[in-house]
């Protein structure tokens, strides 16, 4: 029996994973996106989602009035994204693709994109990937185009990374036991998106300094 409760987890993972981000999250993924998508996302605009998971932020974004192209590389994700962007008679605003982030040089044209978002995504990347990627995003996004990267971060100060440490850890061990879901934290990616040539316009915080919003343009 619990062998067979152990294998319905696993299958059920990818339906989960909602569930699973927002609480190991304490909720600021939600928000984060929602923030993404008023501040920056207009209808006008062309966006792209890397790593786009269960497909909310993209629908969100679609609901805007923005044309949507978003990929993941898992196909049960993906899967789910399709049936909510059914379940919301948006298909001809979102386009889903199964694909990895290291095809977006042959996917996707120069000057293409007005937006370009990812949640908790960078932070599950190498930083040779993480160079890649922004190198990517900066050609094909348009002048003055906005890449907006939301993740999970280490609190600055000692009190504040202490604090954050007691709550995630147990939280995020009865979430992965659950949904099979767990994230990391994301080291430095101001650097690196300098390096790639964008502009850091914002950089905001929240949740005791743990969970981050960082917008760069391209000039």
């Amino acid at each position: 029996m619990a062998s067979y409760v152990f294998m319905k987890i696993l299958e059920s993972a990818p339906q989960r994973y909602d569930m699973g981000i927002n609480l190991i999250s304490f909720g600021q993924d939600r928000r984060m996106q929602q923030e993404i998508v008023e501040e920056y996302v207009h209808e006008s605009n062309k966006v792209l989602e890397i790593g786009c998971g269960t497909g909310t932020l993209a629908i969100s974004c679609a609901k805007k009035g923005a044309s949507v192209v978003a990929f993941d590389k898992s196909s049960q994700m993906l899967a789910i994204a399709e049936r909510k962007v059914r379940e919301h008679n948006l298909i001809e605003k979102i386009q889903l693709e199964e694909m990895g982030a290291i095809e977006m040089e042959k996917a996707f044209n120069d000057n293409t994109f007005d937006r370009i978002v990812s949640t908790l995504v960078f932070s599950e990347l190498y930083a040779d990937e993480q160079k890649y990627v922004l190198s990517q995003a900066y050609r094909i996004l348009r002048p003055n185009g906005l890449i907006i990267i939301a993740d999970e971060v280490k609190p600055r100060s000692s009190w504040k990374h202490i604090v954050h440490s007691s709550i995630r850890i147990p939280l995020a061990l009865i979430t992965y036991l659950l949904t099979q879901t767990s994230t990391k934290t994301l080291e430095d990616i101001k650097g690196p998106m300098t390096n790639a040539g964008f502009k850091i316009i914002c950089e905001r915080r929240s949740f005791i300094d743990s969970f981050a919003l960082f917008v760069g343009q391209k000039e």
